[in-house]
């Protein structure tokens, strides 16, 4: 996941986001190909390291979308109800989701990794899906360039 510094401060945050949307969609890539190898063809160091970046690196882009995103764009479109709402609700899901697949992880229980694998993989991939498709989308219309370097400015602080 991107680290940003201080000569980040003029990137757009929703270009900033949705690259980090396309980096987690190659991961999951990466783990759906794994899950078909299991029980026999996937070795633990490899499901450790999609765990790795599930636990730190996707929810590093969670908090930054939370602490950075949602509270200014919910000045326009509300976080109580709407499609803010729906992406928490979803984050949460998935960060369950995750808890889960690491318990069947460490249990060696690779069937139900897969299940819990896949059952991720579809949850965030629908998830990015929305936010690139509808969130991001009302954000460019709604944010103005100084709530943009606002957001931006905060992702910064967040790595």
């Amino acid at each position: 996941m991107n680290t940003y510094t201080e000569k980040d401060a003029e990137l757009n945050p929703l270009d900033a986001l949705r690259e980090e949307h396309a980096e987690i969609r190659t991961v999951l890539s990466k783990f759906e190909n794994f899950l078909k190898k299991i029980p026999n063809g996937v070795t633990e160091s490899e499901l450790n390291e999609i765990s790795e970046y599930l636990d730190k690196d996707v929810e590093l882009h969670f908090k930054r979308e939370e602490d950075a995103l949602f509270p200014i764009l919910g000045n326009y479109i509300g976080i109580e109800t709407g499609p803010i709402n729906v992406m928490l609700i979803e984050h949460n899901s998935c960060r369950e989701l995750t808890g889960d697949l690491n318990k069947k992880m460490e249990s060696k229980d690779y069937k139900s990794v897969a299940s819990a694998g896949k059952a991720l993989i579809e949850l965030l991939s629908e998830h990015e899906d929305k936010e690139d498709g509808i969130l991001f989308q009302i954000a460019e219309m709604q944010l103005g360039q100084n709530e943009k370097q606002d957001i931006m400015k905060k992702m910064i602080t967040i790595n």
